[in-house]
């Protein structure tokens, strides 16, 4: 009986072991695809001459983006299909130091009538070729794309 025990304890610390690394790995120690307020400062382009510049003061303005690339919360959104600009602040999304998100609140401006709307863009790759798209779907991951424009 006590040879039964011990080879079922035997089996049991590797799948404890092996368990205990998965759930390490899924509380956050992943950050690939976060960014922190650094490295979003500066001009990201899309394609069409989509254009953001996120300022080191927390201040945005951006022109080029396509009109489907946000959704509106207001009743009478921009007129046509074209293309928006606007300006206001951003912040990273929940934490201060690194996220997986960037909210932008617009000011009255540009395709803005008033200074009620926001959006919010996902980091779609980190590192050194780094990527953002407008969240236009919380359920996909998808919408325009932004990249960073290499610094001078």
């Amino acid at each position: 009986m006590k040879v039964i025990r011990g080879c079922a304890m035997a089996a049991a610390v590797p799948v404890l072991l092996l368990g205990g690394l998965f759930a390490l790995n899924g509380c956050g120690g992943d950050t690939a695809d976060e960014l922190g307020s650094t490295e979003v400062s500066g001009v990201w382009k899309g394609s069409g001459g989509g254009r953001v510049e996120f300022g080191d003061d927390g201040r945005f303005e951006m022109s080029g983006i396509p009109r489907g690339a946000i959704e509106f919360g207001f009743s009478d959104p921009p007129p046509g299909n074209g293309r928006l600009s606007g300006r206001g602040e951003w912040s990273l999304v929940g934490d201060d130091d690194r996220s997986d998100g960037i909210e932008l609140r617009f000011d009255a401006a540009g395709s803005f009538s008033d200074d009620s709307e926001s959006t919010l863009l996902r980091v779609e790759e980190a590192g050194d070729h780094p990527t953002l798209y407008f969240d236009t779907d919380a359920d996909k991951a998808y919408g325009y794309e932004v990249r960073r424009e290499a610094a001078p």
